[in-house]
């Protein structure tokens, strides 16, 4: 089987045509037409998961944000950013990325953030957008602080920040993994009760936390659940190995 039999299912599942102007998700380095041997899936492509997949045989990595942004104009391997791509080139390890398509894709991001929180009723919420990424849903009602410690255990997250009235009684929830204050207003119009994103600054997060009880786990939290649903998902349809690297095994739980 040919690397590009992986990518065009997922292609397939996750169409690239979803993700933002900005982004740069797709194939970053490698040879599609190369025989697969194993699959690495990690957040984000750190030395650490290259490393461990050299170590697993792996030649094809899947990450969530993509290495190569911005336009290379040299490559200086004294550098420790190219020393990344000298190593992917030296191994034959080919890199995949999927980032905004996997975030606003059914079943990608944020339809698993919402299955992992057990919401109900999930919805789009950003619905103005040609392509809506972040989702709302329903919880059982609670007060947020009971809500808030709910996301710590499944996001299995050392600590997060709550913005707003913790006694609040919420039921609406609305959210996006990642870096998501973009959305507060909507979740507001919306008349959610709470949102759960991350990377929210502190004067937007205490300018809105009138209207609604923000939720920020981290951006790591907020996402790393999505590596163990590729996981699953290549499984299911590729007879082959698929590891997974993340720095805190214990997220697992998502299993």
């Amino acid at each position: 089987m040919k690397i590009k039999e992986v990518i065009e299912f997922l292609d397939e599942k996750f169409p690239l045509d979803l993700q933002e102007d900005w982004d740069n998700s797709g194939l970053q380095i490698g040879n599609v037409e190369n025989e697969l041997k194993n699959i690495m899936i990690s957040l984000d492509l750190t030395d650490e998961a290259i490393d461990s997949a050299i170590e697993s045989s792996c030649n094809l990595i899947i990450n969530h944000h993509p290495l190569i942004f911005s336009p290379i104009k040299s490559i200086d391997l004294s550098s420790d950013y190219n020393k990344k791509i000298e190593k992917l080139i030296k191994n034959d390890i080919s890199v995949f990325a999927m980032h905004t398509n996997l975030d606003t894709a059914k079943g990608g991001v944020n339809d698993n953030f919402a299955k992992v929180l057990e919401l109900d009723k999930v919805e789009f919420l950003d619905t103005e957008n040609e392509h809506p990424m972040a989702r709302l849903g329903f919880t059982k009602e609670q007060s947020s602080q009971e809500f808030a410690e709910f996301v710590k255990e499944k996001l299995a997250c050392k600590g997060l920040i709550v913005y707003g009235d913790k006694e609040k009684i919420i039921k609406k929830v609305a959210l996006c993994g990642g870096a998501g204050s973009d959305f507060i207003g909507d979740a507001i119009k919306k008349n959610c009760d709470v949102i759960v994103t991350s990377d929210v600054k502190y004067h937007e997060a205490i300018d809105n936390s009138e209207d609604i009880v923000i939720i920020d786990p981290g951006h790591f939290a907020s996402e790393n659940h999505i590596i163990y649903m590729l996981e699953n998902l290549l499984k299911d349809k590729f007879l082959i190995e698929i590891y997974t690297n993340s720095p805190d095994d214990s997220h697992r739980f998502f299993k």
